[in-house]
């Protein structure tokens, strides 16, 4: 297989990993909305006034959005990609790690660790992938 196809490869690897992060952001969005009590007690956790857990759904469904134009055209919204990771995803661990670890909130909140750390690590490795072959390419090794 050529560089060029391997490219191709990752972009689309890239995009099905963003993809799958935006749909595990939903299932935290639409109940954070719709059922913030249920989803919450699912958790063990509790937030009054319910309007912020609810607002903190509608930013992560916003932040979601942005995340997008990246699975649908690397290249043209390369920089996309990048904050997808930094700062969006690396925050999101580094914050609920932070409350956990040193603010001594529940542990339920190393979920966010979990999903935000996997999907931007994956992420990360694609992006590096792309631009070191492309490199590659443009060095004339490929």
């Amino acid at each position: 297989m050529n560089r060029h196809q391997s490219i191709s490869r990752w972009k689309l690897r890239h995009s099905l990993i963003v993809w799958l992060g935006i749909v595990l952001n939903m299932g935290f969005v639409i109940p954070l909305l719709f059922a913030p009590v249920w989803f919450l007690d699912l958790f063990g956790l509790r937030a009054e006034p319910l309007i912020w857990t609810r607002f903190a759904g509608l930013l992560l469904a916003i932040i979601s959005v942005f995340y997008i134009p990246a699975t649908i055209d690397i290249d043209r919204y390369r920089i996309f990609a990048w904050l997808s990771v930094f700062p969006s995803r690396s925050f999101g661990v580094l914050f609920f790690s932070f409350m956990v670890f040193l603010a001594h909130q529940p542990a339920a909140f190393l979920l966010g660790v979990a999903l935000d750390g996997s999907i931007g690590i994956a992420s990360l490795w694609c992006l590096i992938r792309i631009v070191t072959l492309e490199q590659e390419i443009a060095e004339g090794d490929g």
